[in-house]
């Protein structure tokens, strides 16, 4: 499947008022209307249903995301490229 080939456009009447609350979490999230909506036409092919639920992370989850795209913080975790080596490291 080409993901570059993006030609196809979807439309949609929506009521102004669901569309401004949803942009505003849309917004907290951290994507587009067009990746929201690429992902959830692919979780509805994957799933053959509709599964897709994203909620803004509270802030125990906040905490850990940042630290996560911290390089610093994040030079004090271990790299594996495999499940041999990620059990290693666990010691199991």
């Amino acid at each position: 499947m080409n993901t570059n080939n993006k030609t196809d456009v979807v439309r949609a009447r929506i009521d102004a008022k669901i569309k401004k609350d949803a942009e505003k979490v849309i917004k907290r999230i951290g994507v587009s209307h067009s990746t929201l909506i690429n992902m959830m036409y692919r979780a509805v092919i994957a799933e053959q249903g509709i599964p897709l639920s994203l909620h803004v992370p509270n802030e125990k989850t906040k905490r850990a995301l940042r630290e996560a795209r911290d390089p610093k913080k994040r030079a004090k975790y271990v790299s594996v490229s495999s499940i041999e080596e990620l059990h290693n490291v666990l010691g199991t």
